[in-house]
């Protein structure tokens, strides 16, 4: 007696397959990766970058030095660029600055209104601020001032926002800005060189 074995059925190709389900999970990932592409342009075009704006002049004035600190005030002008006002800030709002000595915060002043711009005009806005500088960084400031005539500011900037779906605040930090004093003051110093530049954050 015989015994007979039987075939087993043909296999499929198994290595046909797992090439196909790698080539249509690419195929998934690329048609993702590229609809994720659109989506990142459309959120750019939707979210413009705001225009930066300038610190025209900083005048830095010293009152009241003592052997532990000074008083100071510090007085700006802010060159607002001509495609800033009413499609980013308001007309009419308010300006608050705040002011940096080697990253070292110094004051923030008061909110200051402003009523009097422009829609498409290129402006600028005024604002002071006053501080009594003691400690450490009052020291060191006036170091600064004896040894090299000059010292360095940092800024920050808060104005109205007025777009929609907005925090109401727009932010901008400032490069610093370089005072040097005049040759025939003690107590009075300007700023030197180009504008500083204000990037909105």
């Amino acid at each position: 007696m015989t015994n007979t074995r039987r075939r087993a059925p043909p296999r499929a190709n198994s290595d046909d397959d797992i090439n196909r389900i790698v080539i249509l999970l690419m195929m998934v990932a690329l048609v993702l990766l590229c609809m994720s592409g659109i989506a990142d342009i459309a959120k750019k075009k939707e979210t413009p970058v705001a225009p930066s704006i300038e610190i025209a002049s900083m005048d830095f004035t010293m009152r009241n030095i003592t052997q532990t600190g000074l008083i100071a005030n510090w007085d700006l002008l802010i060159r607002i660029p001509y495609n800033l006002p009413d499609d980013y800030i308001c007309l009419q709002g308010d300006i608050q600055a705040s002011l940096f000595y080697k990253n070292i915060p110094l004051v923030t002043s008061s909110r200051q209104r402003y009523i009097d711009l422009k829609s498409g005009s290129a402006q600028q806005l005024r604002i002071s601020v006053e501080e009594d500088i003691g400690g450490l960084v009052g020291k060191n400031i006036m170091k600064d001032i004896k040894e090299q005539r000059e010292v360095k500011f940092g800024s920050h900037l808060l104005l109205t926002d007025c777009r929609k779906g907005t925090t109401g605040v727009m932010s901008y930090a400032c490069d610093e800005t370089m005072l040097r004093f005049e040759p025939d003051s003690e107590t009075k110093a300007t700023k030197f060189g180009n504008n500083t530049t204000c990037f909105n954050f």
